[in-house]
Order: structure tokens, then C-alpha cells, then sequence
């Protein structure tokens, strides 16, 4: 849909904003080089196949006592099967307990990590306990080693997310269980806490009843929806759990019992005992955004831009997607050879969003030019494959503080956009006059 400012003549062009994205995952600039992916072999089993995939924080800004705590985790873990399910001897064992308690006792980590955006994000999951209490699906995803176990926590003026990733592959495809969470910051309207233990002889775990033990450390949740997306296939697969149904049952909570400084190692522990070691997961989505906020060149960006493409992630059917709808912010562009030259000169200069109306029939893109000035392109938006959007330009309007006024200016109205990659934090498409946009979702901007 960026495509659509392409065809307006004069003023009306897609223009890249210069205020930086400052979300948690960008404020450390190329911090992707603070990591070191190792490639541990999987050993003692005659049917293992490939390797496990472990990225490693260099934990740099952490006290050296931490430090080393945080290191005999990493350890520990790192030859383990099924993130726990075995490979773990007595003596790593051991060793991993004594780290995970003295970093739970410690003061080195953040403080209050509820509240700190270093806890948002997407999270690899490395280990976790099995306890008899734990449910049986949980078990059974994050035992298999073939799959990929992701957490995101998201948090904004909409409220806080959870949302539990099983990726099967990028040639196959992913599940993703979403829900809706309540902080001590930001509660849920109309939310109460779990409060039994779960079901009879304990069928889908056993759920502790305890308080958290300090403020500012607990997620409460219940999970909303989830589907399976596979590559393959045009539509998702809902996820075969009424959720709305089960009450209390589709309630839990995760406290975040402890948070490096640096905010990319972290222990949690939910409510059916089980205890999580995860790292935060930099992956190329993450890099592209760091290297636009650190205003690399073109080539760079280009080439995170190439990695995430090759990363087969995101969402499926992106111009068919709810996903696309709302507001996104403008971050940059690489203009085609036919873009307007006025286009190309005010790149940097101004701010642009885009807009697509929640039923995805409408659309607006709307550049700032200075404080309660602006101009807003209207177009019809239609899906016309799973990949391409069209837009027909309706009109053109000048705003200046309560007054709009139409513009006389011709378009060739009829264009599409097409989608390159679509998630729920960035997107990146390309216009039919060949120009490159690269947009963050902004829940702040509405239609006008």
C-alpha cells in the first residue's frame, strides 16, 4: 500500500520520517555483534539430525559475579535434548540450580522487570523443568528439538501481550498461541486472576495459587486465540482449544524472576512450576530495525532487508492478513527510477504514515509537512492476490489546522503495492513505480 503515494503528483509523496524508532529492541545500536551463535551438535543419540542452534549473549554489561552466574546457565544447557527433556547430567545439573538460585537472589539484574521495556521482545526458549504439575501440551512442543520455541512479550497503549511460538520451520510453517496480559502497571480492564488449581486429577497441569512475591515481577494472562499458520496452505488452522470456554483453566501467570541489565538473558518461572532459561532472540527483523536507527547506508539496510526476506518468517497471505490493517509509520525508502524527484529531495525530511481502515477497503497516507500542516491521500484499498494490494486514489487533501481543502491534482489513481513481509511489528513492501518502504506499526496514529 505504500505504493499508492507514487502516483499523486507534486506534494503528495511517500516521505521518510526522521524521529528514530525507539522501541527496546533498537536503543542498542548493532547489538547483533554482541552475539555469538554457536552450533552445538547433538550427541548420544543415533537418530539425531543436524544441530541445535544456540545464540549466546556476550554479557558484557553485567557484574562479574553475574556474569559467571548467567555463563554456567548458558553451560549447562548447552548440550540438552528436547530443552530438558534429557542430556543433562547430574554434575550440570547441579551446577544449573546453584546458578539459577544465586541470580534469583541477586540484586544485579533489572529492577521491577515488569515494567522495563528490556522485557519486551521475542525470546528463544533454551531449557525448561518438566515438574509433574507442567501441562502435557506444554511438554510435548517444547520437547521436540526439530521446532523452534519463541516467547514475545509486546506492551503499548493497547496493553500487553504474551503470545507462545512453535516454529516448525520456515519451509512449513508455525503455531502461535496469543494472550492478552495484566501487570501491576498495566492492568487488564475487568481481569481476575487465576485462582484454582486446575482440573481434576490434574489433566492440564496443576496450577499454583501463590502471589507473586515481589511488585512489578508478574504477568497474569489468558489466552485469546491461536492458530497454526503453514506456509503451504492459503487460510490458517484455528488451534482446536475453545479458550473462551475453559474459564479459569485459560488463566495463568509468569514471573519474571530475573532480567540481565543488558536485557538479553532471562529466568522466569510460571504457574505450573515450571522454571525457563531464555535469551533474547535478535533475529534479522531485529537487525534491520537496529541498522535503520543507526542510519547505516542503503546497502546495509538493503541487506538486512534481504536477510528477513530470507528468513521465510512472517505472516502468511500478508494482503489478505488483518495484520495489515491500522497505522504504520514510515522508517525508510529506496526510491525507484521513476519516483518523483521531489519524492527522492524531502526523503529525511518529513513524516509519513499510512493508514489501512479495519476493514481494509480504505486507505490514507499522510505526510506531515510541519505542525498542523499536513496532506492526505484517500484511496479504496482491495486484496487481488495473496501477495498484491490495489489502490485507486480518490482524492487529495491539504490540511491546515481545522481547515481541508481539495486538491486540484491529477493521478493515475490505478496502482497496487505489493507485500514483501508482513509480522505484527514491521512490514516491508514495494510500489509499482519500483520504490522500497520499510514501516513500523504506530497504534498511536487513526484515521483522520
Amino acid at each position: 500500500m505504500s505504493g499508492i503515494a507514487s502516483h499523486v503528483h507534486g506534494h503528495v509523496n511517500q516521505l521518510v520520517s526522521t524521529t528514530q524508532y525507539h522501541s527496546s529492541t533498537t536503543k542498542k545500536i548493532s547489538s547483533h555483534r554482541k552475539f555469538n551463535t554457536l552450533v552445538l551438535k547433538k550427541q548420544n543419540s543415533a537418530n539425531a539430525r543436524g544441530s541445535i542452534l544456540v545464540t549466546r549473549a556476550a554479557l558484557s554489561m553485567v557484574e562479574p559475579r553475574s556474569t559467571s552466574a548467567e555463563q554456567d546457565i548458558l553451560d549447562a544447557v548447552s548440550g540438552v535434548k528436547g530443552r530438558g527433556v534429557s542430556g543433562i547430567g547430574p554434575d550440570e545439573q547441579s551446577r544449573l540450580e546453584r546458578a539459577v538460585e544465586q541470580l534469583e537472589r541477586s540484586r544485579q539484574g533489572v529492577k521491577d522487570p515488569t515494567k522495563s521495556k528490556l522485557l519486551q521482545g521475542r525470546w528463544r526458549l533454551l531449557y525448561t523443568t518438566r515438574p509433574s504439575s507442567a501441562s502435557p501440551i506444554q511438554r510435548s512442543f517444547t520437547g521436540v528439538d526439530g521446532f523452534s520455541v519463541f516467547q514475545e512479550v509486546l506492551s503499548g497503549p493497547s496493553g500487553v501481550r504474551v503470545n507462545n511460538i512453535v516454529d516448525f520451520g520456515k519451509t512449513v510453517g508455525f503455531l502461535k498461541v496469543e494472550a492478552a496480559g495484566s501487570t501491576d502497571t498495566q492492568p487488564l480492564t475487568d481481569f481476575e486472576p487465576r485462582k484454582g488449581k486446575g482440573l481434576p486429577f490434574g489433566i492440564l497441569g496443576t496450577s499454583s495459587v501463590e502471589p507473586p512475591s515481589k511488585v512489578h515481577t508478574r504477568i497474569d494472562f489468558q489466552f485469546d486465540t491461536a492458530a497454526f499458520y503453514f506456509k503451504s496452505l492459503p487460510l490458517t488452522i484455528p488451534y482446536p482449544v475453545p479458550f473462551r470456554l475453559l474459564g479459569d483453566e485459560r488463566k495463568g501467570w509468569l514471573d519474571v524472576t530475573y532480567l540481565s541489565k543488558d536485557g538479553q538473558f532471562r529466568l522466569s518461572r510460571g504457574n505450573k512450576g515450571t522454571l525457563f532459561v531464555l535469551v533474547k532472540d535478535n533475529g534479522p527483523q531485529e537487525r534491520l530495525l537496529e541498522s535503520v536507527s543507526s542510519s547505516t547506508s542503503d546497502a546495509s539496510i538493503e541487506a538486512c532487508i534481504d536477510d528477513v526476506l530470507d528468513s521465510g518468517a512472517g505472516i502468511p497471505r500478508p494482503a489478505y492478513s488483518p495484520a495489515c490493517r491500522g497505522g504504520w509509520r514510515l522508517l525508510w525508502t529506496k526510491q525507484g527510477e521513476t519516483a518523483n524527484p521531489l519524492q527522492q529531495r524531502l526523503v529525511k525530511v518529513v513524516k509519513n504514515w499510512q493508514i489501512l481502515s479495519a476493514d481494509g477497503t480504505a486507505l490514507q497516507n499522510r505526510v506531515d509537512l510541519f505542525p498542523g500542516i499536513s496532506i492526505v491521500a484517500e484511496a479504496g484499498a482491495e486484496p487481488v492476490s495473496a501477495t498484491r494490494t490495489r489502490v485507486v486514489i480518490s482524492r487529495v487533501l491539504f490540511k491546515f489546522g481545522f481547515l481541508t481543502f481539495t486538491l486540484p491534482i491529477e493521478t493515475d489513481a490505478d496502482g497496487y503495492v505489493d507485500w514483501l513481509y508482513l509480522d505484527n511489528t514491521i512490514r516491508i513492501t514495494k510500489g509499482n513505480k519500483g520504490s522500497v518502504f520499510v514501516h513500523v506499526r504506530d497504534t498511536s496514529v487513526q484515521d483522520d
